[in-house]
């Protein structure tokens, strides 16, 4: 759902490559993956795709950037981007899981040890969320979302580390 990401990013008005990015990078970085090279790709295909448009512009002596609009056809995309992927469930495939599934080729005692780092990680960025200043509207639940996963990711491998005997 990058298309979502970046048509709702345009939606307020013009702006240029490098607002998007740091607009992402401090806002929405925690709830989605998107590289900065992945954005330009995406942009310029839903620009050849008639979503978005952009104009070059020039500032003093700085060098030429694009800036982006949606166009209204983008707007129309975008809300059934955003409808479709508030009805839809997509299934979270974890990555750590398939350390998970390969737990018993390494030592108990070491795989404890990495999986209490794994813990002491997860409950930084747990307590990180739980410092962000209270939001309204759709962004509270975003947030109460994260925290939500992340104290039941902490549960679930606090209760696996009791489960795991020692070598």
């Amino acid at each position: 759902m990058k298309e979502l990401l970046l048509l709702g990013l345009l939606l307020d008005g013009k702006k240029h490559g490098y607002q998007l990015n740091e607009y992402y990078k401090h806002t929405l970085s925690f709830c989605a993956d998107l590289k900065k090279s992945t954005a330009y790709y995406i942009l310029n295909k839903l620009e050849k795709d008639g979503y978005v448009v952009h104009e070059t512009e020039r500032q003093g002596n700085r060098p030429e950037r694009r800036v982006y609009e949606l166009t209204e056809t983008g707007r129309v995309l975008f809300y059934e981007l955003l409808r479709q992927n508030l009805a839809d469930y997509s299934r979270t495939y974890y990555d750590d899981d398939i350390g998970i599934a390969f737990i018993d080729q390494l030592p108990m005692g070491e795989a404890k040890q990495l999986l209490k780092a794994k813990r002491d990680k997860l409950i930084g960025t747990l307590n990180q969320f739980k410092e962000v200043p209270a939001h309204e509207g759709s962004w509270r639940f975003v947030i109460e979302h994260n925290i939500s996963h992340l104290e039941t990711e902490v549960s679930w491998l606090e209760r696996m580390l009791e489960e795991l005997c020692d070598d």
